[in-house]
């Protein structure tokens, strides 16, 4: 019989038998595979940042123990497993872990705690890593001085603000606005966090603002860059205004608005403030601050007032307001003009019904509805030395029961004369433009009646001439304002940005 020795070789983690002779016995051999100790689970940490002089404590780790183990070992390194700041260190059997007394960090760097198990026999678990942390303990700087001078406020919006972007040796994490009465202060608005961006315009009900601004008020607006550490740096704004076109924009030579009741006088005198006032519109006082006032009165049928809206409401059948002539108006040639008004249509945008009008049939512009559309016209037509401009116009549809605000530009102030570049008209309607034409010609005196909500001593529209007076108005007109000063799209919008928060 053969007889076979064993050697009996103990491992780190089983038996192996072997035979003497150093060959494998397949039939009475017997192998145990290798058991490696588990590593540690779920690892989480409290926060991705420390703040403040060091020595710092890091953020606490937690993490869920293998079910044996021996001990728990720590590391903290500037790469996921790394050691390069500390050694791996025996921390016994815990599941939780805060660094105290960290020196020796560099501002922004990543540093990356670790664990791992370790068995009775020394063997060592798989590393497990948390999330990365870093330490910060500087603002942010070079943030901007925020610029108003957009001056376009109302009184449901900021000023448009902008500003130069703030740095941040770590992380920039957004910026927030507010507005005050004072520099610095929030007692408007206080703190809305608006993201990470460099222009904003703080809207009622938007973003959670809450807050009305009035006109002739100074505000000033606050900002703040703020870091992902919490550190911020604050910056406020020169004073702003609510936009107020008398003031905001040059030329402005008569204005009405029906939002001032003083200027709405009955035929007794009362303004509508008046407990007694009748409700008829005889006279709708000019409040443009112009060296020279253009009252608008009615010589016919007054129009009435809504006090509810304060609209002044016309019928559509005779009533209408007109103005003295003046140079600052139609009795002196002009090379500009801004006509502005804001209406509200009623059921009727077919018969043709004048919004406003000067001039008569030689020479004029005027603002009307017919047909379902809305008309900017101009004309000369007349030769006054630069040739003849044939009556010409700027159209969109209107709709029904709605509110407009139209601004139509006149602007030759290119003029060289006969032979040189044309005059350029646009007109726009709630912000936009609706398209533009040209003029040959200067406007030239027009000494033909102003009217608002119809045509008086003859007109002019795309269809031809009118006679007499007519084309009544039938709807509401809430302002108008009147300029020798061409407006650019951005004045445009800001002014029917003003209108629509005003009015609609």
């Amino acid at each position: 019989m053969k007889v076979v020795k064993y050697a009996i070789i103990l491992t780190f983690l089983g038996l192996t038998l072997t035979s003497c002779s150093g060959g494998a016995e397949a039939t009475s051999g017997i192998q145990a595979a290798p058991v490696g100790q588990a590593a540690p689970t779920a690892i989480s940490t409290a926060q991705v940042v420390i703040t403040g002089a060091l020595p710092q404590n890091s953020p606490g780790i937690s993490w869920t123990n293998p079910a044996s183990l021996d001990h728990i070992e720590y590391t903290l390194g500037t790469s996921a497993g790394g050691s390069e700041h500390t050694p791996w260190t025996d921390i016994g059997v815990v599941t939780n872990y805060t660094h105290t007394g960290l020196v020796g960090l560099t501002e922004c760097q990543a540093y990356y705690p670790s664990v791992r198990a370790v068995s009775a026999t020394a063997q060592i678990s798989t590393t497990l890593t948390s999330t990365s942390f870093y330490w910060d303990n500087s603002p942010p700087a070079g943030l901007g001085v925020p610029d108003v001078s957009a001056d376009d406020a109302t009184a449901g919006s900021s000023t448009t603000t902008t500003w130069t972007a703030a740095t941040d040796n770590c992380v920039l994490d957004h910026y927030e606005i507010a507005i005050g009465t004072s520099a610095g202060a929030t007692d408007v608005q206080t703190w809305i966090d608006i993201g990470n961006v460099t222009s904003y315009k703080i809207q009622d009900g938007v973003n959670g603002a809450s807050f009305t601004l009035t006109e002739a008020t100074n505000y000033y607006i606050t900002l703040k860059a703020v870091d992902e550490a919490g550190f911020e740096v604050i910056q406020n704004s020169g004073a702003f205004q609510v936009f107020n076109p008398a003031t905001s924009l040059p030329n402005m030579v008569a204005r009405l608005d029906a939002s001032d009741l003083s200027s709405i006088l009955d035929s007794g005198g009362l303004d509508a403030s008046n407990g007694a006032f009748n409700g008829s519109v005889e006279d709708w006082l000019d409040t443009s601050s112009s060296a020279n006032t253009h009252h608008f009165y009615q010589n016919g049928a007054a129009p009435i007032f809504d006090g509810v809206d304060n609209h002044v409401v016309f019928n559509g059948t005779n009533q209408y307001l007109t103005v003295a002539n003046h140079a600052e108006l139609n009795t002196a040639t002009t090379d500009q003009r801004n006509i502005t008004a804001s209406f509200e249509t009623s059921a009727d945008t077919t018969t043709l019904q004048i919004i406003y009008e000067e001039g008569g049939a030689s020479r004029g512009m005027n603002i009307y509805i017919q047909s379902g559309n809305l008309y900017c016209g101009f004309w000369n037509i007349n030769n006054d030395g630069d040739g003849s401009q044939s009556f010409t116009s700027v159209s969109a549809p209107i709709a029904t029961n709605t509110i407009y605000h139209v601004t139509w530009v006149f602007d030759y102030t290119n003029y060289t004369g006969a032979a040189g570049p044309d005059g350029e008209l646009t007109c726009y309607v709630n912000g936009s433009s609706i398209g533009s034409t040209t003029s040959t010609s200067l406007l030239y005196a027009h000494s033909g009646a102003i009217s608002l909500g119809s045509y008086l001593n003859d007109s002019y529209t795309h269809t031809g001439a009118l006679n007499g007076n007519g084309g009544y108005f039938n709807g509401d007109v809430m302002e108008l304002m009147l300029f020798n000063d061409p407006p650019d799209a951005s004045t445009v919008n800001t002014i029917h940005t003003y209108l629509e928060d005003k009015w609609n």
